[in-house]
């Protein structure tokens, strides 16, 4: 049973060695959009990494176009998503669809680490952040009526 069609373009395998160091994190003048660091392991015709958030850390509530896969690594997280809050530990994995608010919070003793991936490359992915605004037209009424990360 095929689930999709074919790709046009032919697909090579890729091996990607460990990262040496390169960690991504947002800069202080962007708080608000949290306190995980990330490695993109390749980001081609797939993108995926690796997101680390320490205790009490979170990455805010945020919106792409592309959906997202998340498997939990180590540690526990609370994963939302559209209001609804999902607990995760090591093993568990949760799919996110395309334009679905989410964003993940620790809560616990250890760094929450997690594998990220997405259709298509990372660097196409724009980040709609609440706490910014991005939202346009989403009333106050109903932005104050989700859970705040």
């Amino acid at each position: 049973m095929c689930l999709s069609a074919p790709t046009a373009t032919p697909l090579s395998p890729a091996v990607v060695r460990p990262p040496t160091s390169f960690l991504e994190s947002f800069p202080a003048s962007q708080s608000s959009r949290g306190s995980v660091t990330w490695t993109t392991l390749f980001s081609t015709q797939l993108a995926a990494g690796v997101a680390s958030c320490p205790p009490r850390g979170f990455l805010g509530l945020h919106k792409h176009t592309q959906p997202e896969l998340y498997h939990v690594l180590s540690g526990r997280g609370v994963v939302e998503i559209e209001g609804a809050a999902y607990e995760l530990e090591k093993g568990m994995t949760v799919f996110i669809p395309g334009d679905a608010e989410h964003g993940v919070r620790n809560e616990g003793a250890e760094d929450f680490r997690w594998l990220y991936v997405f259709p298509g490359r990372f660097e196409d992915v724009e980040y709609r952040f609440r706490a910014e605004g991005a939202y346009g037209s989403e009333s106050k009424a109903s932005a104050a009526s989700k859970a705040k990360l």
